[in-house]
């Protein structure tokens, strides 16, 4: 992993890091979590800007990925590693033993490569798929919830680009924002509720349902 991470940087000279910061506090380092994502146990740690990824972070997760199903086909690993930035814009994915991954693509977007599948029973196998996605870097959509729980706090405001790098809303123009009264993720609105250091503990949909609990940091 570090191998892969240090070439990915290397290779692109840091070219994203001239995007324009967004008004989120400083991304936390190190930092471990662990909870429950949409009901399954899921563990994060975030570590220190690490000068040998460009002063970025690396996020170690492991969790239950969005099933393909939902993702338009493409396959996930479970414990991917994820090269975020200050803001917790996602640099670089690296889905280690999957085919899907993502890297910076020239000065701005990312290339996206996707483990569909083909065939079925003991006929499947693997079948890869590229794409690009133009503009910014942003927040995963569906890793939000978790990059809330790490960049979140009770009485702030901000606004992030957001992309579906892996699933079928790519091409949309996603954002997650907040304000002290309101949280929203590409447009569904959600309650968040604070731990005592004003951290995300609770994350609830309009029905109530819970999307992410943080039962340990450290």
């Amino acid at each position: 992993m570090r191998m892969m991470m240090m070439v990915i940087w290397l290779a692109l000279g840091g070219i994203l890091a001239g995007a324009d910061p967004l008004p989120l506090p400083a991304a936390p380092g190190p930092v471990e979590i662990h909870g429950r994502l949409l009901g399954q146990p899921f563990w994060a740690r975030l570590t220190a800007p690490d000068q040998r990824y460009g002063g970025k972070h690396v996020l170690q997760l492991v969790y239950t990925p969005p099933a393909p199903e939902r993702l338009g086909g493409t396959h996930l690993t479970d414990c991917p590693y994820v090269l975020l930035d200050d803001q917790l814009r996602v640099v670089a994915w690296n889905g280690r033993d999957l085919l899907s991954n993502a890297v910076p693509d020239g000065k701005s977007g990312y290339k996206i490569s996707l483990e569909l599948s083909e065939g079925s029973g003991d006929e499947a196998h693997p079948k890869p798929e590229q794409r690009r996605i133009p503009g910014a870097t942003g927040w995963d959509l569906n890793l939000a919830p978790v990059l809330l729980a790490l960049g979140w706090r009770a009485n702030s405001s901000a606004q992030v680009r957001t992309v579906d790098l892996f699933g079928p809303r790519f091409a949309e123009p996603l954002q997650v924002i907040w304000t002290p009264t309101s949280l929203t993720i590409a447009g569904e609105n959600l309650t968040p509720t604070p731990d005592g250091d004003g951290h995300l503990q609770r994350l609830t949909d309009a029905q109530g349902a819970e999307v992410l609990v943080v039962e340990g940091r450290k």
